[in-house]
């Protein structure tokens, strides 16, 4: 048999291998092949293939390296090795794009690296190849939305709006259209706009869950409404989504056992729900119980690396059905199944809307009712949620001693400081919140109080506000209702490490309402500012600075109504002998005692599970 044909039927298994996955043996006769003179950068791309995925990067990326030294314009070749190098050597995979267009690769190669960027965590540098192809072909609607979802997740929502906005037009049956084009119209701002879009993609689909659930999120952000409205539309979306009875539980109705708890989300990670659970989870004690997480989330991060650590399994379930998801609980025998998302970006509530649990509890990611009929509990405090807000909810309120949040502090430590105003002789206000929650009426007030104080300065921080449009926006906003707009700094996204420093610049912080800060307050507190509150107009959203301030001793900058927080905003900026000694003492105190917040954790899952075996008797 000649050397040709033996190759040839070297490669022939090789691709049989490589089919099967077998990609040890694959490379193996690949390599085979080339010895005996068979070499293509198609052979070498093969070769890099098996090789990636036996688990021998080096090696794969010197074949796909050689693939392109055959082909500089192979893009196969070259997106296997970009997304080899992705996400650890991103400017090593930025070269080989850039040689390889270079060489005459156009849009194929485009096409390949966007998606590839974007699910590295890089979506700036996918916007550059979606810009190229939309110039190449404006006519493509797909291409379009693409770019405008991932200009959103850049933080550049007024670049975003313009292509969703066409987007929405040119596809009008398409209710996931209008839902993106709303949210471009949240990030940026402009809520009452948003919450319309959302309205009209549910009236043309009334079953468009995405669009159901922005607009829940989003009515905790519109001023002018009650809670009774906001409660009113939560349970317009259960009747819409009510599911059936579930099959009797197989769960030993016995009230002292050791407990199995599941608790699912999409936000294991750098986020809020990440914040507020790992020094609770960590402090769990695990001789009464045994905890799940059913993780359903795109991103990973070192967070979410420390509680895979704590939690004794963990499902990674994101690309599952949530019926299959529903399977595995029941299968895992979950007595209690905590969500800890609501309608929030990565929502599985539908699976709590099977009920695979004997009891179902919501916890920290949504503080408000789910308006779900399977949803037994919600995780509460007697400040957060108090008597007169029960009729809001579908949910029992379960409250902890305390408030119902306990906070994990960055590593870094962040140490107390003077108000900066005893140095530069005025006060800075601060506020680090979302620009949905920045309405007209929060404006108008801090206007007001920056017309009280003449030499005032009013720092306002989010990841959006470095897009310049965005930023103009918000100056336009505030010139509207009257305020000084030379006397605003606007800022976007910091590292972690510098956005606590930048507490230090700040007196004291500014709530905005009905939406107050949850994480915000609770850093600031960590970072020894304070942050003035309003009262809430009900429902625990509105009411999230009342319990953590209440927690940490000051009841007093909680303001009663608008007029009362434009007072008590002023008088506190003319006290700074007041405010240096709160300054001096004030740090997370229960928020950050995590011991005995998991101690009454464990107690209220005991509790509801002595009332699920209470009601069993019948079995």
């Amino acid at each position: 048999m000649s050397a040709a044909i033996d190759s040839g039927a070297l490669l022939d298994q090789a691709m049989a291998r490589l089919g099967a996955r077998d990609f040890g043996a694959a490379a193996t006769l690949f390599n085979r092949a080339i010895a005996l003179g068979r070499d293509a950068p198609e052979i070498r791309n093969n070769l890099g293939q098996a090789l990636r995925f036996s688990g021998d990067r080096a090696a794969a990326e010197a074949a796909f390296r050689e693939a392109l030294r055959q082909r500089p314009a192979y893009v196969r070749a070259a997106a296997n090795l970009v997304a080899l190098l992705l996400p650890a050597s991103a400017d090593a995979a930025a070269e080989v794009i850039s040689g390889t267009l270079a060489a005459g690769a156009g849009e194929d190669l485009h096409r390949a690296v966007a998606g590839l960027w974007r699910d590295a965590g890089r979506p700036d540098r996918a916007i550059f190849h979606l810009q190229a192809l939309l110039e190449a072909a404006p006519g493509d609607t797909l291409m379009r939305s693409e770019l405008g979802t991932t200009l959103m997740g850049f933080g550049q929502p007024s670049a975003a709006i313009p292509h969703l906005a066409r987007v929405a037009a040119e596809m009008p049956d398409r209710a996931d259209a209008k839902v993106n084009h709303g949210l471009a119209l949240q990030q940026a701002g402009d809520i009452g706009a948003a919450m319309a879009v959302q309205r009209r993609a549910i009236a043309e689909d009334p079953l468009c869950r995405p669009a159901w659930q922005n607009l829940l999120l989003g009515l905790n952000y519109m001023p002018g409404i009650t809670a009774e409205e906001v409660a009113a539309a939560h349970r317009a979306y259960a009747a819409r989504f009510a599911r059936s009875a579930p099959a009797i539980f197989a769960n030993t109705p016995d009230p002292d056992r050791r407990l199995r708890i599941g608790m699912l989300s999409g936000d294991f990670r750098q986020h809020p729900v990440g914040y507020f659970l790992e020094a609770a989870i960590a402090a769990h004690q695990r001789a009464g119980f045994h905890l799940t997480a059913y993780d359903v989330g795109k991103r990973a991060d070192a967070t979410t690396a420390r509680l895979r650590g704590l939690f004794d399994d963990w499902r990674s379930v994101g690309a599952l059905e949530d019926a299959a998801i529903v399977a595995q609980i029941r299968a895992d025998a979950i007595d209690i199944l905590v969500d800890l998302t609501g309608h929030t970006e990565t929502s599985r509530i539908g699976v709590m809307e099977y009920r695979p649990a004997p009891v179902q509890v919501s916890w920290i990611g949504y503080a408000n009712t789910n308006g779900v009929a399977a949803m037994d509990w919600i995780i509460a405090d007697g400040v957060v949620l108090p008597p007169e807000d029960e009729a809001h909810y579908i949910e029992k309120p379960l409250r902890l001693p305390g408030c119902y949040l306990c906070y994990t502090p960055p590593k870094q430590a962040v140490a107390p400081s003077p108000p900066p105003m005893l140095r530069q002789g005025h006060v800075t206000f601060g506020c680090f919140n979302n620009l949905a929650k920045i309405n007209d009426e929060v404006l108008s007030a801090w206007a007001a109080i920056l017309a009280r104080l003449p030499d005032a300065r009013l720092l306002l921080k989010t990841a959006v506000l470095r897009e310049a449009v965005t930023a103009q926006k918000l100056r336009a906003r505030f010139t509207a209702v009257g305020g000084d707009v030379t006397r605003l700094d606007l800022e976007g996204h910091s590292p972690r490490a510098d956005y606590f420093a930048r507490y230090a610049t700040v007196d004291f912080m500014l709530d905005p309402f009905p939406f107050p800060g949850g994480t915000t307050t609770v850093e600031a507190i960590h970072a020894g500012v304070p942050t003035l509150t309003r009262r809430g107009r009900g429902g625990m959203i509105s009411r999230n600075g009342e319990t953590l301030l209440n927690a940490v001793g000051l009841a007093d900058w909680i303001a009663a109504d608008t007029p009362d927080y434009i007072e008590k905003a002023v008088a506190f900026a003319r006290d700074a002998e007041g405010l240096a000694a709160i300054r001096a003492r004030l740090s997370l105190g229960p928020l950050g005692d995590a011991a005995t917040y998991a101690r009454g954790l464990e107690a209220a899952w005991r509790l509801i599970w002595r009332d699920w075996c209470a009601r069993q008797g019948g079995r």
